[in-house]
């Protein structure tokens, strides 16, 4: 006989699942076992787990690959992604390209954008925003950019962009947002949750800023 986790009556045998003995309380009616076990991940299977996210895999393919919980995928790609930080850049009178990337957050009602920055020589991400397209979220990118002293910032011909750029070195010309619309692509190819027509979209936001990091800057 074992005592109830959750009501603390008593708990009869229940049968025996992948080779551990099961118990059900007789009053809550709640299945548990005599001993839990938590598995530990390895350091090596955390960095595989990060190259799995890198490479198109979704949480779900993840857990299986690896046979832990989508829960414990999870978790683990938040815990490394709080240790990533935004790349220290030492540099000015460069140019970059900015552009927006649309998403779903929870369901496909529900749009969300992935607002990013790039050097246009070397195609080395700047800055990130991940929320709705606001003036407030495009103006942390811009700001970003702004704070290097840049020569020219390539946009697309959103409005948003006229208002919160210096128009000296604003320039929205054809074909020059090659690099970062190639890169638009590469996310989409490379992120399971960004591709499109996909039923793999992200649940909530944080989850998705989480993946797009790792797969920026780790």
């Amino acid at each position: 006989m074992l005592e109830c986790n959750y009501c603390g009556n008593k708990c009869i045998k229940k049968g025996i699942r992948s080779g551990i003995q099961r118990f059900r309380c007789q009053t809550c009616m709640k299945y548990q076992i005599n001993t839990y076990r938590r598995q530990r991940i390895g350091k090596t299977d955390t960095d595989l787990l990060v190259k799995l996210n890198n490479e198109g895999m979704g949480i779900s393919s993840i857990s299986r690959i690896l046979s832990i919980s989508k829960s414990s995928v999870q978790r683990i790609i938040l815990r490394v992604q709080q240790y990533l930080k935004r790349p220290e850049i030492d540099e000015s009178d460069q140019s970059y390209e900015i552009d927006e990337l649309r998403t779903y957050v929870g369901n496909k009602k529900n749009e969300c954008w992935v607002t990013y920055a790039i050097n246009k020589q070397n195609g080395i991400p700047i800055d990130l925003v991940v929320g709705r397209r606001t003036t407030e979220n495009l103006r942390k990118v811009v700001n970003t950019v702004l704070s290097f002293n840049p020569k020219a910032i390539f946009t697309d011909g959103l409005n948003i962009y006229k208002g919160i750029i210096p128009e000296a070195i604003h320039k929205i010309y054809r074909y020059n947002t090659n690099k970062i619309e190639r890169m638009n692509l590469n996310l989409r190819t490379h992120i399971k949750r960004l591709a499109r027509k996909t039923i793999c979209y992200s649940k909530n936001q944080i989850m998705l800023e989480s993946c797009l990091k790792l797969y920026l800057w780790e």
